[in-house]
């Protein structure tokens, strides 16, 4: 089976890869400091965001998978998820003071075990993360950027 495909198509694949003048990349966030200034500047804007940051950062999760999380899965510091792209088991731990911190904002929000413990939309995502990363003028950082960070 051979599959067509057109040189514009070509094009934008290999700009891509290239990272090519249309794409823009995200980075993640390798300075300690940049990542603790990140975290209090969400968690006093949005403890919603600062709890998925760090979960993100710890986990290395993909977005799509941290919006699935629910309150049950985070019951207790060692948490399983299956990712939805891969299907494979991600096992990670969360830090004792993180772990208190997710409780205290699962506590306040007034979560059952079953509800999603994030009810926001990846773009939410992006625009509280881009806002915060203007406020502490750092560059080209997303929802993905956790992910980068990560590892």
């Amino acid at each position: 089976m051979t599959l067509n495909v057109s040189p514009k198509c070509v094009s934008i694949i290999i700009k891509h890869k290239l990272g090519g003048n249309n794409i823009k990349r995200v980075k993640g966030i390798y300075d300690t400091n940049n990542q603790l200034n990140l975290f209090a500047t969400l968690a006093m804007d949005k403890p919603t965001m600062a709890v998925l940051f760090y979960i993100g950062i710890v986990s290395g999760l993909r977005i799509s998978d941290l919006l699935k999380l629910k309150v049950s899965d985070v019951k207790t510091q060692y948490v399983i998820v299956q990712e939805t792209k891969t299907k494979k088991y991600k096992h990670f731990e969360l830090e004792q003071m993180g772990w208190e911190y997710i409780q205290s904002y699962i506590d306040l929000a007034q979560l059952k075990p079953e509800d999603l413990l994030f009810s926001v939309t990846r773009q939410t995502v992006n625009n509280y993360f881009k806002r915060a990363a203007k406020d502490l003028d750092l560059e080209d950082i997303a929802s993905h950027s956790m992910r980068k960070t990560y590892g």
